[in-house]
């Protein structure tokens, strides 16, 4: 059972967050600390007025702990001791890791749940870096918004991934619904989204001089377009629902990121997208061969 829990807060977190968060193994008497990292602020200008930083740091820490206070009084546990503590850091990972080695708790419990894409972007950061850099042991609730981990840990490119790993990477995105007839992208264009099909079908084509030439139809368990994760991002081929969809829609730049501060993610996304385009090669090639061969006989005749 833990007995003290390092709970780090904004004031977009949810009291279900937490009691999530604090609900398992957890002493029904243990403290809660309640942590939330401002930055260090400058001395600036406010109309003829000059704000010190000593004088903006005063107002932020008393924002910060009033705010805390307030989301203790709500608390309908009152078994639990909660604690609020503010401090001031460059980094918020560096800040929740220098408290909780400053005051050993025995666990440090995050959400990375955000309604603001980017939010919750910086939040799964964050959380990575707690959870590389702490001694104690870390427990991430990840975003309700999500699909099955379990299911999406089937996807194509996901393969040959772990779950916690699939975590991080749906984390970054999120569920929409496209209806038949929508375009997901065109060939030529630059790729900034990567979608993950949950429902439904999409033809891809790809532009010839010929017009439209079917490349093939993807469906649930695939991800596309492939290009977006290549260097230069171009689509060569071009999306549209053949019927209405469920995606996981992630935005290309955060993917590239992750995949680049975590290799392991990284190379594993890699390795499954070289399996696909090798299988993919050899298929049109095969086809391309029965092509050929039917074309000399019918010329041979």
């Amino acid at each position: 059972m833990f007995h003290k829990v390092l709970v780090p807060v904004d004031e977009s977190v949810e009291a279900d967050d937490v009691h999530a968060l604090v609900q398992d193994d957890v002493a029904s008497d243990a403290e809660i600390v309640l942590l939330q990292v401002i930055p260090p602020p400058k001395t600036h200008a406010e109309g003829d007025h000059v704000i010190l930083g000593s004088q903006q740091e005063d107002y932020d820490r008393h924002k910060a702990m009033s705010y805390l206070r307030t989301f203790i009084q709500r608390q309908a546990r009152t078994t639990l001791k909660w604690r609020p503590e503010v401090v001031v850091s460059e980094s918020v990972a560096g800040g929740i890791l220098a408290f909780a080695e400053r005051e050993p708790v025995d666990l440090i419990a995050m959400s990375t749940r955000d309604r603001q894409l980017v939010a919750r972007y910086v939040k799964v950061n964050v959380a990575n870096e707690v959870e590389h850099g702490a001694t104690t042991q870390v427990r991430v609730l990840r975003t309700q918004e999500s699909p099955s981990t379990r299911m999406l840990e089937q996807v194509d490119i996901f393969r040959d991934l772990f779950a916690h790993q699939v975590e991080k990477i749906v984390a970054l995105g999120q569920r929409v619904h496209i209806s038949a007839g929508e375009t997901l992208g065109k060939g030529g264009e630059h790729g900034e989204t990567l979608f993950v099909i949950i429902e439904g079908e999409a033809d891809l084509t790809a532009h010839s001089h010929i017009g439209e030439i079917a490349v093939r139809v993807a469906g649930p368990g695939e991800a596309f377009p492939l290009a977006a994760l290549l260097a230069s991002g171009m689509l060569i081929t071009s999306g549209e629902a053949l019927t209405d969809m469920e995606l996981l829609t992630i935005p290309r730049g955060p993917l590239l990121e992750l995949c680049s501060t975590d290799t392991q993610i990284g190379m594993g996304i890699y390795s499954a997208v070289g399996r696909i385009f090798a299988q993919r090669y050899s298929a049109t090639l095969s086809q391309l061969a029965i092509s050929g061969e039917r074309e000399l006989r019918n010329t041979a005749a």
